[in-house]
């Protein structure tokens, strides 16, 4: 395009192979670090009690981080190489903005035999893509409608109720910072997981979550079942700084929710939004929600005062604060069968 030859056949050589070492330093110890953390989750000492904490398993795979970061870091660098090499290639050269060139003729491809019914539609690009989008659409709602309108297919579960204004706050702002990519919100049915973690997850637990948060990705430890496991100054604490919490752990601090003031003007929105999603909130709920929002941040405001941590109760680590507390409760609080008391 501009009429020269590659500025530097070194330095592509040496991106070719920071990109490629690169690569393997990177994908390399994201494999063996899976393979080892999932092995430690599932070792369990002769007496029948877990062989590891989760935050070993974290600790232990620390030098395959660093092991990335590098792979990285050498990968970055190469491709600015590349970008400095096209960049004084352009330089050294002057563009071609009408390049003079040739075809070959084309050859009429004629079918003298049989031809299937459905060449005519491969020749056209436009309408098989149509078509084929129309034939997928058709298979999904063949699929989706029925869960929709069978109301059978919704599970529910008697002891779970849709979040307070608060916890709904307090849930928003978990999505927004992030939390649910290094924190699933599902206990598989796996010995270990049930040991580490509690009651395996049910589909009816998650009938308000709009949307839910389940997955595999755990590097910071299953959240399901963690209300009511620590008190509300533990996770104060937590999030001002993990480490004086959980040693060792990688996980960053969230100062700036100690400082924010909760933005309540959305509440009304909120909850009328999860009413239309069918969340069985009372009509016209959405005009009281702040109400009860405000008592609730009180409550744990005052616990937390307990614990000698002062905190206006408007803050928005007030509100993540009453959302971790209520997870896996409800599950918690569900009447137990006699026979199973026994």
């Amino acid at each position: 395009m501009w009429g020269t030859n590659l500025y530097s056949k070194k330095l592509a050589t040496n991106h070719f192979w920071l990109g490629t070492i690169g690569i393997i330093l990177y994908a390399v110890p994201l494999y063996w670090a899976g393979f080892e953390q999932s092995i430690m989750w599932k070792q369990f000492n002769p007496e029948g009690t877990l062989k590891f904490e989760f935050m070993q398993t974290v600790t232990n795979i620390i030098p395959m981080y660093i092991a990335r970061s590098i792979g990285g870091a050498l990968y970055l660098t190469g491709a600015l190489m590349m970008v400095y090499n096209i960049w004084k290639t352009i330089a050294q050269g002057k563009f071609i903005a009408n390049e003079e060139a040739e075809a070959a003729p084309l050859v009429k491809d004629a079918h003298h035999g049989k031809e299937y019914w459905h060449r005519i539609i491969e020749r056209k690009p436009v309408t098989m893509l149509v078509l084929s989008l129309i034939l997928v659409a058709i298979g999904g709602l063949v699929q989706i409608i029925p869960t929709f309108l069978v109301k059978s297919n919704v599970p529910t579960i008697a002891s779970v109720k849709p979040y307070t204004p608060l916890e709904l706050q307090g849930r928003d702002i978990y999505v927004r910072e992030g939390c649910y990519v290094c924190h699933s919100q599902m206990v598989r049915p796996f010995r270990d997981e049930v040991k580490r973690y509690g009651e395996y997850s049910k589909a009816g637990e998650f009938v308000y979550d709009h949307p839910f948060q389940w997955g595999s990705k755990r590097t910071g430890p299953d959240l399901a079942r963690e209300g009511g496991v620590r008190p509300d100054s533990w996770h104060f604490n937590h999030m001002y700084d993990p480490r004086s919490t959980s040693p060792g752990s990688i996980m960053p601090r969230y100062i700036w929710l100690f400082k924010r003031t909760l933005d309540i003007s959305s509440t009304p929105a909120k909850i009328r939004a999860m009413r239309t999603l069918g969340v069985p909130y009372e009509k016209g709920y959405d005009q009281t929600a702040n109400a009860d929002l405000a008592t609730q941040a009180q409550s744990i405001a005052d616990n937390l005062k307990k614990d000698k941590i002062e905190i206006a109760a408007d803050r928005e680590i007030i509100a993540l604060i009453a959302y971790l507390q209520r997870l896996g409760r409800d599950i918690k609080n569900e009447p137990k069968p006699i026979a199973e008391i026994k």
